[in-house]
């Protein structure tokens, strides 16, 4: 009775529990998050400056290892996108390579963070409107690459002629059109579920410093340990995600540029 009394004497609510607050501002009536704003346009000029960084110390003798590992990256997206689209594919890899810096570095600002309510560099990745941007270009490049690969006129016959016989024109279209609205929907869901998710697990961590035991502050011990291990899994997290964006960018392409098949 008398350690259930003091773990409960400061209860933590659901309610009470916050990813954190934003600093908006109001634009032509529009609310934007302005944190998120500048931690975006941080987040590019280090992909810039990265990029910028490696065209100064490229070299065509022996590579230095920030070469080598651009050079690693480089052939990992490459080999991807020739098993799955093959030479044609070339044009993917500068998309699918950028994504994946881009998106990785945004997701370390998450480890940066402490879980206060308002953090100065947040993850933009974890406001959904910045996967869902990046969703919609990719969605919008890859039905472009594939009105070029099968001219306007295979486009549209490609949703009533597949993946079902012809006189199933209506189950193919409505298949087709789920389908194709249901992608970038995930692709947005995915990435931004799991930053969430690493931004509310901060802030528990964050809360644990609130429980004792007596006198004892036994959540302010446990806090720090369990941050940091966190953080570490945080940005396995992170580089698990940025890659499987990437990835499907390269698979969604794939099934653009892909030749249909007659039945």
């Amino acid at each position: 009775m008398f350690l259930t009394s003091h773990l409960l004497a400061a209860p933590l609510l659901g309610i009470d529990i916050s990813v954190g607050d934003h600093v908006q501002r109001k634009v032509f009536g529009l609310t934007v998050n302005v944190d998120i704003v500048w931690a975006t346009l941080i987040a590019g000029a280090v992909v810039i400056a990265l990029g910028l960084t490696l065209r100064a110390k490229a070299t065509n003798g022996v590579p230095g290892k920030f070469q080598l590992l651009w050079e690693m990256a480089v052939g990992a997206v490459q080999k991807q996108v020739d098993d799955s689209i093959g030479p044609r594919g070339a044009q993917v890899v500068p998309l699918a390579l950028t994504l994946f810096i881009f998106i990785f570095t945004c997701n370390l600002f998450e480890v940066i963070g402490i879980g206060s309510k308002l953090d100065v560099l947040p993850a933009p990745t974890s406001d959904i409107n910045l996967p869902l941007a990046m969703a919609l270009y990719v969605f919008i490049m890859v039905h472009r690459a594939a009105v070029k690969n099968r001219g306007a006129g295979g486009y549209v016959k490609h949703y009533f002629t597949r993946p079902f016989p012809k006189k199933l024109f209506l189950v193919n279209l409505f298949m087709n059109l789920v389908d194709e609205l249901v992608k970038p929907v995930t692709l947005t869901l995915r990435l931004f579920g799991n930053l969430f998710a690493g931004g509310l697990m901060l802030s528990l961590l964050a809360a644990l410093v609130i429980w004792k035991l007596g006198p004892a502050p036994i959540g302010a011990v446990l806090s720090a340990p369990f941050t940091v291990v966190w953080k570490v899994f945080d940005m396995a997290i992170g580089a698990i995600q940025a890659f499987i964006f990437a990835l499907l960018t390269i698979l969604y392409f794939d099934t653009a540029m892909a030749p249909d098949v007659a039945h």
